[in-house]
């Protein structure tokens, strides 16, 4: 139904699928996608094709490694052993400078004029070349960050297509949505973490594109390797080359230049309260709305009228997805009254949960993003008789596990590991709700407003309504 757009439009193809053939696209099965492309073996030395062992600034000329250009190369560590699994180049000032400018050029002069219809459905192709992808995007996110590859094509996958495709969506409902076509287009600048998933990434990405700005992705080092992977497939899906660039790094110096360019439009960020904060502090001068989504924990507050067996899923479920899925840990807030049959559940399915390497298909658990949360969750449960023999030595390992808090006690680390603190009432379960990120209610509640878990695609809203200038 869409015909293809102008040959005078510079450094565009049209794409493949139209927006009506996009919502039949299907991604591929998880065992047929490991069955199809048999992973690499744990503890091969030699890196798979999806993860490169160098990660480059996507400089305004392509990939560089400049004198001068860059600053030290950065080690990426594997979660799995600890030792050094690629190394990224860490950006400098000045080509952090260049690589924005660029963006806004390229944002300019082959993207943000096109019409809203054809913006959308370039971004509709963004979806349907995620399918692609997908197992890029698993082996590298398992091999930096130690997220199983099983959950990258069962879970990531589909989130990141529905969130892509929602985002692509309202390129030409703007206004509808409170948003607004910035005609001299911009940058967006993406901080990206071993926190950030892939729909949260790819969702800011779209939205940001879909205002006509082009963006820039600013990966710490654990983030680099999947922000290349963008960038690959963004240009495969028709996008003009260079609308969106990387340029990974923690140079503090080359976070100025790009929170003081005078093409930014807006900022989406991952981190910890306090990193988050100086990025705010740095922006607050010009105005520049910031998007963040802190390391805050998320809390199930379970009432005396809860169906126990729904919560034991879910809180399984949240073990499993650990610090990936809760980078801000996982508290429970339990009733007196059902908390016992609610451990007595819980833990017995969590403890047999399988941990083992990111990419082996039956592992459920693999190894936590960092040493500090692995040596933390340990010393919380002050075992590692939860971890099956064999396992790689000098990985961030942690058993999962429950672990009871006193009401004055220190809640775990994020990871694999349940935090339980009994309650005596919802009013009770409200003094413990300090400092929650998300919250969910089960089995009644608490009489006041409290915060959603996270949503991607409501947070690319968010981002599309921040860069309407």
């Amino acid at each position: 139904m869409s015909a293809s757009l102008p040959d005078v439009v510079v450094g565009l193809t049209a794409p493949r699928e139209s927006p009506l053939r996009v919502t039949t696209r299907d991604l591929p099965a998880a065992a047929d996608s490991l069955a199809a492309s048999p992973t690499p073996a744990p503890g091969t030395a030699t890196l798979p094709d999806e993860v490169p062992g160098l990660v480059l600034a996507d400089g305004p000329g392509g990939p560089t490694s400049t004198p001068g250009a860059t600053g030290d190369l950065l080690d990426v560590l594997a979660p799995t052993t600890g030792e050094r699994l690629l190394r990224v180049e860490d950006t400098g000032p000045d080509l952090a400078r260049d690589i924005a400018t660029a963006v806004a050029a390229t944002s300019r002069t082959d993207w943000a004029w096109l019409s809203a219809q054809d913006r959308a459905r370039f971004l509709f192709a963004v979806s349907d070349v995620l399918a692609g992808h997908v197992r890029a995007l698993a082996v590298t996110a398992a091999l930096t960050t130690g997220r199983p590859l099983a959950a990258g094509f069962t879970l990531d996958a589909p989130a990141a297509h529905a969130a892509a495709f929602s985002a692509a969506g309202w390129a030409d409902k703007l206004e509808s949505v409170g948003a607004a076509h910035r005609p001299g287009g911009g940058v967006v600048v993406l901080l990206t973490t071993w926190r950030t998933s892939t729909a949260d990434a790819l969702s800011a990405v779209v939205a940001a594109l879909a205002t006509g700005c082009g963006v820039v992705l600013r990966a710490r080092p654990a983030a680099a390797a999947t922000a290349r992977q963008f960038v690959r497939l963004l240009e495969e899906a028709g996008l003009p080359s260079g609308l969106v660039r990387s340029a990974p790094g923690a140079d503090a110096a080359t976070d100025a230049v790009l929170w003081a360019h005078p093409d930014l439009v807006a900022v989406r960020a991952d981190g910890s309260a306090e990193d988050l904060r100086s990025v705010g502090v740095a922006l607050a001068g010009r105005g520049t709305p910031l998007l963040q989504r802190p390391d805050a924990p998320h809390v199930d507050v379970v009432l005396a009228g809860a169906d126990l067996e729904a919560v034991s899923v879910a809180l399984v479920e949240a073990a499993i997805g650990g610090a990936h899925e809760r980078p801000g840990g996982s508290r429970v807030l339990a009733h007196r009254s059902v908390v016992d049959a609610l451990v007595a559940r819980v833990a017995p399915a969590v403890s047999r949960l399988h941990t083992g390497h990111p990419l082996d298909r039956a592992t459920a658990v693999g190894p936590v993003p960092t040493p500090h949360l692995a040596r933390a969750a340990r010393e919380v449960l002050d075992a590692t008789a939860g971890l099956p023999a064999g396992l790689p030595p000098g990985g961030w390992w942690a058993p999962p596990g429950i672990a009871t808090v006193g009401r004055h006690s220190a809640w775990p680390p994020p990871g694999p590991v349940l935090g339980v603190r009994s309650v005596r009432s919802a009013d009770d379960a409200l003094t413990h709700l300090a400092g929650a990120g998300s919250v969910t209610v089960w089995g009644g509640e608490l009489g006041t407003e409290v915060p959603a878990p996270p949503d991607a695609r409501r947070d690319a809203l968010d981002l599309l309504r921040a860069c309407r200038g």
